[in-house]
C-alpha cells in the first residue's frame, strides 16, 4: 500500500508544475462604493444589479487568480458582418441583430470566430476586448474539460462511483449511487430544497462564500453540503436530466482529490496556460481558495470563445496542440442514448427536442445546424459549430434568468440566422 502511495505522489508531482493560482482577497473598496448605490453583498449577484456586476463579479469575493501561457491564439483582424443586414423577430415585431442582440436580449459582447479568425466582435455597455465579465455556468462546461483531461491522463475513471473519489458523499443516498459519468451529465438523481426565490439550496452559496461570510460554520466544504443532498423518488439513478449546479461542484472537488491541488490551480495549469488565451482570469472561490466550480468564472468573451474554437477544432488549440482529447469532444457531438433518453425529462426538451446535456455541455440540433454550447443563466452564450467551424460568444446581463422570451429567441431565431450567414 505505501508503495502504491508513494508511485501515486511522484506521478502527481511530475503531471502538475509547483506554482499555482493566486487567492485575490475582495475588494472592500469596490464593494464600500456599491453599497452608496444600493448594491451589497447579500444582492449583488441579482439580475437586477447584472448591468453593474457582471463585469466586476470578482470583486465581490475571494478569487483564484488564473494566469495565462505565453501561447496566444492570433484571431487576426476582424473581416467585418453587419449585423443590422439581418433582422430576428421580437414581441413587436421584426428588428436588426445589433437592436435583438444589444438592446433586447440585453447583450453585452459578442464574438464571431470561423476557423480560429475573428470575423467580427462587438462590445456594448462598457465592455471591450480585455474586459473580464461574470460567466456564470459557462464555467461549468470549463471545470468537465478540465476533468477531461485527468481522465485521459488516467486519474479518473468516469464510470467508476464518485463516493471512489469522495468517500464524504456515502452518506448522501443519491450520491452513493452515482458515478461520475452520471454526476457530469446531471443524471445523478439528487433532490435539492430550493431556498425561498432560488434556484439552489442557500447552504451551497454560503459555504462558498457567494453573498459574504459563511452562516453555516458547520459546513467547512461544498463537499460537506453535497453529503447532505437527498434523493428522487420519482425517478432512479441515471435517468432523468435534472440540471443542479451541486453536481459541477463535486466534480470540481474529484479534481481537488484526485491532483491534491484545488481546481483553479489545475484549470490553471491544464487549460488556462495552454490554450492560447490572451487574458488572465478569476476564478471566484471561498477565503479557502475553494473555487466555484459551477459558475464563478471571470474571463473575457474573446477567450471563452477561443475555448469553443478548441472544441470545434478537434479539441486542438491553433498552435496544433491536444488540449482537450479528442475522445471527449468526439462523445459530446455524437452524444448517447442515455442523455438522449434523459432530456427528456428536462423542460429545455420542449425548446429544443433534439438536443442533449453530456458532460456539462449541451449539444443541440436546431434546424439544419448542429453546436455544441456553454450556457450561463443571465444569457451567457458560446456556440460552436463543427462542421462549420463557426463560434458565436455572447455576455449577456439579462435581468430575468431562463427568460422563455429570450431563450427562445437566442436559440430558435439568432443563433441559426447568425450561423447561416457568417457561413455566407
Amino acid at each position: 500500500m505505501k508503495s502504491a502511495i508513494i508511485a501515486t505522489t511522484i506521478a502527481l508531482s511530475t503531471t502538475f508544475g509547483a506554482q499555482a493560482a493566486t487567492l485575490v482577497k475582495p475588494d472592500r473598496d469596490f464593494i464600500d462604493t456599491a453599497a452608496t448605490v444600493g448594491v451589497t453583498l447579500e444582492n449583488w449577484d441579482s439580475g437586477k444589479a447584472a448591468k453593474l456586476t457582471m463585469k466586476n463579479a470578482y470583486r465581490f469575493t475571494h478569487s483564484m487568480k488564473m494566469e495565462k501561457g505565453t501561447f496566444v491564439h492570433d484571431l487576426g483582424d476582424a473581416k467585418g458582418f453587419d449585423l443590422d443586414s439581418f433582422s430576428a423577430r421580437d414581441v413587436d415585431g421584426v428588428h436588426p441583430l445589433s437592436v435583438i442582440i444589444r438592446d433586447r436580449l440585453n447583450q453585452e459582447s459578442l464574438v464571431i470566430l470561423k476557423n480560429g479568425q475573428l470575423v467580427d466582435e462587438y462590445y456594448w455597455s462598457g465592455m471591450d476586448k480585455d474586459q473580464t465579465h461574470l460567466m456564470m455556468s459557462i464555467t461549468k462546461s470549463f471545470t468537465s474539460m478540465t476533468l477531461s483531461i485527468l481522465v485521459e491522463k488516467g486519474l479518473v475513471d468516469m464510470n467508476a462511483p464518485i463516493t471512489r473519489y469522495l468517500p464524504e458523499l456515502k452518506s448522501s443516498p443519491a450520491y452513493a449511487k452515482a458515478s461520475v459519468q452520471e454526476v457530469a451529465d446531471m443524471r445523478s438523481g439528487i433532490k435539492i430544497e430550493f431556498s425561498e426565490g432560488k434556484l439552489w439550496d442557500d447552504r451551497m452559496t454560503n459555504v462558498q462564500e457567494w453573498n459574504g461570510p459563511n452562516k453555516y460554520p458547520q459546513l467547512k466544504s461544498v463537499v460537506d453540503f453535497g453529503a447532505l443532498v437527498g434523493s428522487r423518488d420519482d425517478v432512479t439513478t441515471g435517468q432523468a436530466y435534472d440540471y443542479q449546479c451541486i453536481n459541477t461542484e463535486m466534480l470540481g472537488m474529484v479534481v481537488q482529490s484526485v491532483t491534491g491541488k484545488k481546481l483553479a490551480d489545475v484549470m490553471e495549469e491544464l487549460i488556462w496556460k495552454r490554450a492560447g488565451f490572451a487574458s488572465d482570469a478569476y476564478l471566484q472561490s471561498n477565503s479557502n481558495g475553494e473555487a466555484v466550480g459551477s459558475g464563478g468564472l471571470n474571463a473575457t468573451t474573446r477567450d471563452v470563445a477561443v475555448m469553443m474554437d478548441i472544441l470545434v477544432n478537434d479539441g486542438k488549440n491553433r498552435n496544433g496542440e491536444q488540449i482537450i482529447p479528442q475522445k471527449f469532444v468526439n462523445s459530446l457531438i455524437e452524444g448517447n442514448e442515455e442523455v438522449r433518453s434523459a432530456w427528456k425529462y428536462s423542460k429545455e426538451s420542449k425548446l429544443a427536442p433534439d438536443a442533449w446535456y453530456k458532460d456539462q455541455i449541451r449539444t443541440f440540433n436546431v434546424g439544419s445546424h448542429k453546436f455544441l454550447a456553454f450556457i450561463g443563466i443571465h444569457g451567457q452564450v458560446v456556440v460552436g459549430e463543427p462542421a462549420t467551424g463557426i463560434v458565436l460568444a455572447f455576455n449577456g446581463a439579462q435581468d430575468e434568468m431562463e427568460s422563455p422570451r429570450t431563450v427562445v429567441m437566442t436559440f430558435l431565431e439568432v443563433i441559426p440566422t447568425l450561423l447561416t450567414q457568417v457561413n455566407g
